[in-house]
Formats: C-alpha cells, structure tokens, sequence
C-alpha cells in the first residue's frame, strides 16, 4: 500500500475525513477494485486509467501498470482537473460500474462498503497491538486487508457482530464445537465414530446413536430450518452442549485449528466470503478422501511439497437432501505444536503491513539476501506442483491462501498445500474412480489455466510484489529469476508440464479468475457449472522482461 503525496495532503484539509485508519481502509478497498476493474473490465494496462462516472471522468495516474499487483496510485482527478480522494475515487468507480450493470452493480456496492468498513474496524483494533510472532496462528489471523484481487476483500455476510468477534480469524476468534448425538441411521461418514478423533468428542452419545460435531452458528443457523427443528424437538437429534478444547478459526474462517487435535475440522458455514457461501458439497467429501488415498505414497517424489489431504468426513443424512450443512470435513494437522510452528501461508506473508510496520514478508526474511530467499521460494513452491502435474495430470489451485512455506530453517524448505476443492486432474490422465466425481476431472486447458492463475499469477506474483514494496527485491530481478527458474522446467520435464512452463515464459498473456465479473454475475461461485468462476486474460509480465531483456541486449 502507497499513499501519493496529493492523499497526504487531502488528509490535512479538513474538508476531508482526517481519520487515518479511515485512509488505510479506502486506499485499500480503492486499489482491490482498481486491479479487478482495469484487468476485467477496461483492459487499461498503462500507467493512466480513466472512466467514465455519471458524475464525470475519473482520470487515475499510476507509478507503474501493475501486473504482479496492485499499482502505485499517485493522482486522481475528475474531469481532468479536480483533485479526488481514495473514498471519493470508489464512490466513482462504483458509479462507473453502476453504468456498466445496474442490476447488479447495487449490491457489489453494497459488499465493497461493508468491505471497507471492516476494514476500518479490524486496523484500528490491531494497530492498537503488537506485531504477531512469526507462526502458523498468526499467518492465520494475519488476512485483515484480505483478497487483493476481489472487489470486496473483506466482505462477510451471516454474521452479527458479536459473532463475528468470537468466530473470525480477524478478532483471532477460538470457540468450542458442539457434540451431536444424533440417531445413528441419520449419520453417514467415512468411517463409523470418526468423530471420536476430536479431543473431547470421545464420549457416549447413547444406545443407537452417533456423536455429530457442529460449529456453534451451524447449529444455531440451521435449528431455524423446520426439518431440523423437528428432528430437535423429536429427540433424534441432541445439542451435548460445547464439548473439547478451544478451536481457532483459520483464515477461511470455516476451517478449525486446535493444536491438541490429528486434524482441523472444515465445516459448512452459512456465511458468505468472497464470492460464495461456505458450504462442503457431498462430491467435496468424496473427493477428499477418493484424493488422499491417492496421494498417500506421492512423499517427497516431486520435491518439498507436502499435499494436506481431508481424509475423513461425517454428516447428518437425510433424505431428498445432498446436503444437510451439518456436513464435517478431517483435515490431517501436521501443526501441533503451541502455535502451529513457523509454517505460514503466502498469503499473511505477501499482505501489505499495517501503517508503520514492516509487512511479515520482510520479517520472515530478516537478514538472509532476498535473492536466495526467492530462490528457495521458486525450489519448494513453484517446481513440485509442476513436476506433479507433469507426471499425474493432477493440478493443485495453490494459490496464495492455500500454501504454506516452512521456514523453520530461515530459507523456504518445504511448501504445504491444503484444500480438496483445489485439485483439478486432466481428462486423459483421470481413471474410472476419479470421473466417477464430475467435479474433479477437467479439460487439460482448464488444469493449466487453473494452475497458472493461482500458481503464478495469484501466488508468485503475490510475492514479487512484495518483495518489491518492501524495498527488498525489485519486481524485474524477481521476474528474471522466475524467468530462470521456468526455462530449467521446461527443459526438466518431460511431458505437459514442459510445455506449461513455455507457455508462462512466451504467451503474452496469462489467466486470472474474473472476481469482479462474477461479482457482477450476481451468483454464488458455487452455483456456477463446474463451480468454475470465468476466467479473464492479463498481460503477462514474464515475457515481457524476457521480451525487454533481449531488446536491452541487441542494443548494447
């Protein structure tokens, strides 16, 4: 995040709102719809950006086009002359898209405000704290601009307030899950008493019946819809009460973490984030478990990467209904220790610091030279998801949120990637077993274009950015070593993943999830055919550098 000098100025008028942390909040929602608006929409791709309002023209002067992140804004003006601020530049923007899609463009407004003013609620809270340790929780807890790339980073939908503290990763909200006993014949799982793996779940929920863990807004949520009231009220299901020890909420904020338990619990959650509501499909259950049997012998095969697999599942069974929302995912849990160990996701570390701070990227990296650091990130982050897909079919979504770099050793040494809605394996490569779950099996250009969205242009690219905010790495020797590290796969590998690697090094362009334009949709992602978003395409900025590289070179 930069602020231009024109914004500092505006902060001293008193014609504008002084609040500082009100400042942050706008510039940060401002710049996430900016980077949505100009690569899905206006396919502006120059340092100057205008757009029509129904209030005149906005003209947004950048210090640089923004192809790893988000630009540098530096001025702002309406009809070429009026200067505007990061709060007045939404509004404009919003009116922009209102003209664009007044059907839908209402609420996308609606959620980018409430965005923003969690925001505001979440940095004043944490600049009044201490920096976190380096650790698991608190990459975890670590997410309060949110996603950089979606029109309303931080919009939250279904919860109230009190809950929202008590149950978030952005209050570091911990809760007990409840015990359901519930009538066996109306519990399916993966296997009998797999609850019984949960600390404090090993309990006896009675003759004939079956212990169900619920998340406490599940509970509350769905005891309102009339088939589960009755079966409340009939005594075939039974509320024990909170059992077990406390539960984190992780970043996706229906994802569960206790240090004491083999495994984090991913529940249904009727709480919208980002572009859907949080709910496990019966086919994600499935597929957990089919993927984790298969992946079981893979170790060390493809390089540092470890895959964490969602082995098990339980939920309540009822007729004419796929889903319940009392479905329960078993996440494995490698992070016992107190706080997880210093396993921490791209996307904490890549997030732009609170005002005065030093972002957790350049914590992390300390004193050790940025170069080697992104070297390793390339070794265990980039290559092994690339040499399985090569060998397997099988693509991972491994984008920001969803890998973890251990850098227990100071250097990155291994990546962990999370997720059973994140593989996507290719349609030649796929068995009878794996197409048995529509869900998983793609076209092989759907698996490439998932892979090189949340691989490089979400992930790698989050990184790049930062490295080069921070003042650490500028973003061209970064896309240099990239540019490297691609050109060695591709000669590496020898099957599709080959020709992958090229095309991220010669295409153009490159393919980026179109958050805006779904938003814009007005449907739940989940809903969509192949709960697929639309993809959009974006310069890519790889082969440019190679491009300007060689043209430096012809001319010396």
């Amino acid at each position: 995040m930069t602020w231009s000098d024109k914004e500092r100025q505006m902060s001293r008028n008193p014609r504008y709102d002084p609040d500082p942390v009100r400042l942050v909040a706008d510039q940060i929602s401002l710049q996430a719809l900016l980077v949505c608006w100009q690569r899905e929409i206006s396919k502006q791709y120059g340092t100057c950006l205008g757009m029509d309002t129904a209030r005149g023209k906005l003209d947004i002067r950048t210090a640089d086009p923004g192809h790893c992140g988000p630009a540098r804004i530096e001025q702002m003006t309406l009809d070429t002359t009026q200067p505007v601020t990061a709060a007045e530049a939404l509004d404009l923007l919003l009116d922009g898209l209102n003209l664009i899609s007044p059907s839908t463009a209402p609420e996308l407004a609606r959620r980018t405000y409430a965005s923003r003013d969690r925001i505001a609620r979440i940095v004043q809270d944490r600049l009044q704290q201490p920096d976190d340790p380096l650790d698991f929780l608190a990459a975890e807890q670590a997410l309060i601009f949110g996603h950089w790339m979606h029109p309303a980073p931080k919009a939250l939908g279904g919860m109230n307030a009190e809950e929202e503290r008590g149950m978030t990763p952005d209050w570091r909200g911990a809760m007990q899950l409840h015990a359901l006993s519930v009538d066996a014949e109306l519990v399916k799982a993966s296997q009998p008493g797999v609850a019984r793996h949960l600390p404090g779940f090993g309990i006896d929920p009675g003759e004939g019946r079956a212990i169900l863990p619920a998340h406490p807004l599940t509970l509350d949520r769905l005891s309102r819809d009339p088939q589960i009231a009755a079966l409340l009220a009939r005594g075939r299901i039974r509320d024990m009460g909170p059992v077990g020890s406390p539960w984190h909420a992780t970043s996706s904020v229906r994802t569960l973490w206790s240090p004491d338990s083999d495994f984090m619990v991913k529940v249904s959650l009727p709480v919208t984030v980002t572009n859907s509501q949080r709910m496990n499909k019966r086919h994600e259950l499935l597929a957990g478990a089919l993927m984790a049997r298969r992946i079981a012998g893979f170790g060390e095969r493809f390089g540092p990467m470890r895959l964490i697999t969602d082995p098990q599942w339980m939920g309540l069974d009822l007729p004419d209904r796929n889903e319940t929302g009392f479905e329960v995912i078993l996440r494995d849990n490698p992070y016992r220790r107190p706080r997880g160990g210093q396993v921490m996701q791209v996307a904490a570390l890549s997030s732009a610091p609170l005002p005065g701070r030093r972002s957790m990227l350049a914590r992390a990296i300390g004193t050790h030279d940025p170069v080697l650091w992104f070297k390793a990130y390339l070794d265990v982050a980039v290559a092994p998801p690339l040499r399985l897909y090569d060998a397997t079919g099988i693509g991972f979504e491994a984008h920001q949120q969803n890998a973890l770099l251990d850098l227990s050793q100071g250097l990155p040494c291994r990546c962990d990637l999370r997720d059973n809605q994140g593989f996507f394996i290719s349609q030649d490569m796929a068995d009878a077993e794996q197409r048995a779950i529509p869900q998983l099996v793609y076209s092989r250009g759907e698996v490439e274009d998932a892979l090189g969205y949340t691989l490089i242009v979400n992930q790698v690219f989050s990184i790049i950015h930062r490295l080069a905010m921070d003042g650490l790495l500028a973003e061209a020797r970064s896309l240099g070593l990239l540019a490297s590290h691609l050109e060695r796969l591709a000669e590496e590998l020898p099957g599709h993943g080959s020709g992958l690697a090229r095309r991220w090094l010669t295409g153009t362009t490159l393919p980026m999830k179109g958050n805006l334009l779904t938003q814009l949709g007005g449907v739940d992602e989940l809903h969509i055919p192949g709960e697929r978003a639309p993809y959009v395409r974006i310069p890519n900025p790889v082969a440019a550098h190679i491009r300007n590289t060689r043209r430096l070179a012809d001319v010396a």
